[in-house]
């Protein structure tokens, strides 16, 4: 969902699975079969041969999954002074199993508005 909505955010509306898959590093069908598999939980549609459009569900999942990703990276930077890219990596390792406890502890202690790449963090 993070490379899908970043596509969202950089106008992109639809994301096949050569993109996913370049972005990720993934196979083509392993990124086709995500494609579907979001399409089925009703995060967007997925046309063949075309790709995923995320729908208003698909976009406010993302925007909490980006969230968390955003406000871990801000804090990575603050309390560990990580550049941006390792930021972004360690977040990616852990954003997934980050509560929402975590998430509010550090959205109360911090006013964090963009990460550290400068992009904006959802509300």
């Amino acid at each position: 969902m993070k490379e899908i909505y970043r596509a969202y955010e950089n106008g992109l509306p639809v994301v096949g699975p050569t993109y996913l898959s370049q972005a990720l590093g993934i196979s083509k069908s392993t990124a086709h079969h995500m494609l579907k598999n979001l399409a089925k939980k009703g995060y967007g549609k997925y046309i063949e041969r075309k790709g995923f459009i995320i729908n208003s569900e698909g976009i406010k999942e993302a925007k909490k999954i980006m969230r968390k990703h955003r406000l871990l990276e801000c804090f990575f930077v603050d309390i560990f002074s990580l550049d941006a890219s390792q930021a972004c990596k360690e977040a990616n390792r852990i954003d997934a199993f980050a509560g929402d406890e975590l998430i509010k502890l550090i959205e109360e202690k911090f006013d964090y508005k963009c990460c550290p790449c400068g992009n904006e963090i959802p509300k």
